[in-house]
């Protein structure tokens, strides 16, 4: 009975992480829609204003991402060998094949010369940078695994990431607002402690294994909750006001790692998982589920792609009024890409490196 419990609690994690990686890509989708024109519209201008909400509500996506993987890969079993020949592998295959493939398109669709064609091979395009980190990430499981043996240590581990990662940062980008020479102090303390191992994107990849592991009471759901809603609305609120005031589009509050976007991130997570674990879903649910979210990877590299050729025949976010456009531009990117992605799962060769 204990090994049935046991096993269906695992399955119900596997589920909820399949709704938050559905979410999570479509999210991605409205961010990049919405943030196509924000520079080019005027500052405090109500389209400017609509696509600021759109992205401002949607910034939790990347660090759910990571806070998925940590949850799995530091809640998992797989040895060091399996990381690197199976996910790590997978992943540099995509990336090579797919930073291609946008480099190509580039360079017949702008005529941006061989050298320029080859850098964006080198580095990726703009949305391939998540691949990077990510093998980063992978590549120092069996660490961490050792960090989250003990709860002293992972506690240690998570204030003084949040530290490094969160407060100083933003202190240092608030106060650089107002002086940059105060900004600057503090970026040259931060420079001179060194301190990077525990920093940035490493600090969801922990955040997403704790907050899996543990079981909130009401009271504490009801915290984040409300800190989470405070997170929203400050990155609204707050990117409009600086921008208003210093007369530009300022992503100041859109970091992933600024504490108004964690406590996006932390209210998406933990809601989705109360949510699927409070309600009973079918088979066939459950299989749709599980195939969206398998082809959640393939999207997500296609998606860019697929804004892009919207673009060139003016399907955009100010195509028509952003209010509309942004979501329906998103679920029409949404379902192509997702389509895409799964005509390449059809192709075994291809399901198995590039997708």
């Amino acid at each position: 009975m204990k090994n049935a419990e046991h096993h269906r609690g695992l399955e119900q994690r596997m589920e909820y992480f399949d709704y938050l990686r559905i979410l999570a890509t479509f999210a991605v989708m409205i961010l990049h829609i919405s943030a196509h024109n924000w520079y080019l519209t005027d500052v405090g201008s109500w389209q400017w204003n609509t696509l600021n909400i759109y992205d401002s509500m949607v910034r939790w996506a990347v660090p759910v991402f990571v806070m998925i993987s940590g949850a799995l890969f530091l809640g998992g079993s797989q040895s060091m060998e399996q990381i690197l020949k199976k996910n790590v592998k997978r992943i540099l295959a995509a990336l090579v094949f797919w930073s291609i493939l946008y480099a190509v398109v580039v360079y017949f669709a702008t005529g941006c010369g061989i050298k320029n064609a080859v850098a964006e091979v080198v580095t990726g395009h703009y949305h391939l940078w998540f691949l990077f980190m990510l093998t980063g990430l992978y590549l120092i499981v069996p660490f961490l695994r050792k960090i989250v043996e003990s709860e002293s240590f992972i506690k240690y581990f998570l204030a003084l990431s949040f530290l490094f990662s969160f407060v100083l940062p933003q202190l240092f980008e608030i106060v650089s607002l107002y002086s940059e020479s105060a900004g600057s102090v503090i970026s040259r303390v931060m420079d001179n402690v060194d301190f990077h191992f525990a920093r940035n994107y490493v600090f969801y990849f922990v955040w997403g294994y704790y907050l899996n592991r543990i079981r909130l009471d009401r009271k504490a759901r009801r915290i984040i909750y409300t800190a989470g809603i405070i997170g929203f609305l400050a990155t609204i609120l707050l990117t409009a006001g600086v921008s208003v005031w210093k007369g530009e589009a300022l992503e100041t509050f859109y970091g992933y790692f600024t504490i108004n976007v964690m406590l996006q991130s932390m209210l998406i997570f933990v809601l989705v998982k109360q949510r699927f674990e409070a309600i009973s879903v079918s088979e066939k649910k459950k299989k749709f589920v599980r195939t969206l979210s398998e082809y959640s990877f393939g999207a997500y590299l296609v998606h860019a792609l697929v804004i892009e050729a919207l673009n060139l025949f003016g399907i955009h976010s100010l195509a028509f009024s952003p209010v509309l456009a942004v979501p329906v531009i998103s679920v029409l990117v949404f379902v192509l890409s997702y389509l895409i992605s799964a005509l390449i799962h059809k192709i075994p060769f291809l399901k198995k490196y590039i997708v």
